[in-house]
C-alpha cells in the first residue's frame, strides 16, 4: 500500500515535467521553424535590436 502512495506522490510532479517538456519542444520545432519570419518582422519594425 505505501508503494501505491509514493507512485500517486509523483504523479502531478511527473505529469506537469511532461508538460513543460512539450511545450518547450513544441516552442523550439517552432522557433526553427518561423524563426528567421520571426527575427525579419522584429527587423521590420524595430524591435530586433531590443533582444
Amino acid at each position: 500500500m505505501s508503494d501505491v502512495a509514493r507512485s500517486q506522490k509523483w504523479l502531478p510532479l511527473t505529469a506537469l515535467m511532461l508538460a513543460g517538456t512539450l511545450f518547450t519542444l513544441a516552442v523550439f520545432l517552432g522557433w526553427m521553424r518561423y524563426g528567421s519570419d520571426i527575427f525579419l518582422t522584429l527587423i521590420e519594425s524595430g524591435l530586433a535590436y531590443c533582444f
